[in-house]
């Protein structure tokens, strides 16, 4: 049986936050480039499966379904696994819905002998239930250099501090600043 590694990639801003409060995220598009481009394609290459719930799921799959380029292939053509209780039906394949315990769904991805990472894509409240039940095996969050001053985080209200460990770190042209993490002990 396999053991996966669950990563969870995510852009934040400066001040911790993945979407504004009303829920948007076009602010963090400014410091895309080709640098951190080539380390997202990364990512989705070592990904055999993208995990994601089920607004995530709705808003990536009309984009990427009409896209074009070597991320639009990534995105569309390996599986998804989507979480959630109300998703009836997967138009954006291939994917499967996870519509129980999320613990237990994460559980059965990890054993199965498929190649790559678990790749979670998500929102604030996707990555935050990852991180308290500590499903989290690695953190590749980029962080832009902009305080929106208010939003969504993905650590916020974790009931315990989350210890992490830096085992990479890049710099892109733009100024964001990419970082992989790993949970302390």
């Amino acid at each position: 049986m396999g053991n996966r590694t669950v990563v969870l990639k995510m852009v934040t801003s400066l001040d911790g936050f993945a979407t504004s409060p009303d829920g948007t995220h076009e602010w963090m598009f400014e410091w895309f480039g080709d640098d951190s481009g080539e380390w997202n394609r990364r990512a989705l290459e070592e990904a055999g499966v993208h995990a994601m719930g089920r607004c995530s799921y709705e808003l990536m799959g009309p984009h990427w379904a009409a896209s074009e380029g070597p991320i639009a292939t990534a995105m569309n053509e390996k599986p998804k696994a989507v979480f959630s209780h109300t998703l009836e039906k997967a138009e954006w394949g291939p994917a499967e819905i996870f519509g129980g315990d999320l613990g237990a769904g994460i559980a059965d991805l990890k054993t199965r002998d498929d190649e790559g990472t678990i790749l979670v894509h998500g929102g604030p409240d996707f990555a935050k239930s990852l991180t308290r039940l500590g499903l989290v095996d690695e953190y590749h969050l980029m962080m832009v250099p902009i305080a929106i001053g208010a939003g969504h985080s993905p650590f916020g209200d974790l009931g315990q501090h989350l210890k992490l460990s830096v085992v990479e770190e890049e710099r892109f042209q733009s100024g964001a600043l990419a970082q992989i993490l790993v949970p302390k002990g």
